[in-house]
């Protein structure tokens, strides 16, 4: 008698670990131009692409590219509004008594930004605005 064996015995129907490559999964704008450059150079030539999609997929890839730089840009715009936010208020306090959480109190002469943090010039030493807990007029 024949033996009967399992559709998932099968190499086609198995699972298959992922093998690791080389290079990246990103299409950007220098991968997209050799793409096109590929598609015409290997085209049949009684059997053009129409131009249409050449246009459709350079329209497609330079609107991405310009939200890409968009996007770039609002995040420059939102870090720098988050500084000059953290600036200007840390200006109102020089010239004024501040009580630490460790119940210390100096006179702050001066604000600085260490690793994106604001920080209060009280003589040698900064304090971070965490270590306030009071700012007294």
């Amino acid at each position: 008698m024949s033996e009967i064996t399992s559709v998932f015995d099968n190499p086609l129907y198995t699972v298959q670990n992922n093998k690791s490559t080389t290079g990246s999964n990103k299409l950007d704008k220098e991968a997209f131009l050799k793409l096109l450059t590929a598609q015409l150079k290997y085209q049949d030539p009684l059997n053009p692409l129409k131009d249409t999609e050449f246009m459709g997929q350079l329209t497609a890839m330079t609107t991405l590219e310009q939200i890409i730089n968009m996007n770039s840009t609002l995040q420059d715009l939102a870090t720098y509004q988050i500084y000059s936010n953290a600036l200007m208020i840390g200006s109102n306090i020089i010239g004024k008594t501040v009580s630490t959480t460790d119940g210390k109190e100096y006179v702050a002469q001066g604000i600085a930004l260490e690793d994106g943090k604001l920080k209060i010039n009280v003589g040698n030493t900064y304090i971070s605005m965490s270590q306030i807990r009071e700012i007294k007029a």
